[in-house]
């Protein structure tokens, strides 16, 4: 998910020195979250691309169908729920005892995406969820500065915008002329304050753009 302001903000004035403290702090405890999200989307990917369809498309429902199994037992059994955070401690945050995880969240995105789209369409939205979201919460949270209403930085949705447009241009149904239009919309859509988990929104969001661009194209 990408970046939010932290809470209590101090005045910019007083807090100008100590920004690139708080953000690296903030990068720190964020990049293992992110470096798991990649490592498991990165095999969800290969296995989307390489599974017969039908066979993905199962893996993927059942992987989702687990994902949310495991998250309802630690939210209905509280020592279920300490024992999984025990486990789990660096890449959770906080509000995650009381909600689904992100990871859920990302493998019903993905589960979601390989249900609905061509093969070559959802591995894109894949992707953009994978290293787009990543890079845009990443960069965000080390050197974001500049704060669109939603909270999330200009700086971020540049990053993700950049990197979006790798994950189109790969993809065999876009050009680089469509693969730059898909990015742009969707770095604007990730930006706005949308009540919806980012790891859900972006690969769907991602992957329907880019179905509507190559299909257009």
């Amino acid at each position: 998910m990408a970046e939010r302001p932290p809470s209590g903000e101090e005045a910019p004035g007083a807090a100008a020195a100590d920004a690139p403290v708080r953000g690296l702090a903030s990068l720190a405890r964020e990049a293992p979250r992110k470096l798991m999200h990649m490592a498991l989307a990165s095999v969800a990917i290969l296995l989307a691309w390489m599974l017969p369809p039908l066979a993905g498309r199962v893996f993927f429902l059942a992987a989702a169908l687990i994902a949310l199994g495991v998250d309802a037992a630690r939210l209905r059994w509280p020592a279920l729920g300490r024992a999984f955070r025990g486990v789990l401690e660096p890449v959770l945050r906080p509000a995650e005892d009381r909600r689904l995880t992100g990871g859920t969240m990302l493998a019903l995105g993905f589960a979601i995406t390989v249900l609905i789209f061509p093969r070559a369409i959802a591995v894109a939205g894949l992707g953009y969820a994978a290293y787009a979201d990543a890079a845009g919460a990443l960069v965000g949270r080390a050197w974001g500065a500049h704060r669109f209403a939603s909270g999330k930085s200009v700086e971020g949705a540049l990053a993700f915008g950049s990197v979006a447009f790798l994950v189109g241009w790969a993809t065999p149904a876009l050009g680089p002329g469509g693969a730059a239009i898909v990015a742009a919309l969707l770095a604007l859509l990730e930006s706005a304050p949308l009540r919806f988990d980012d790891n859900l929104l972006v690969p769907i969001a991602g992957a329907a753009l880019a179905w509507i661009v190559s299909a257009l194209a």
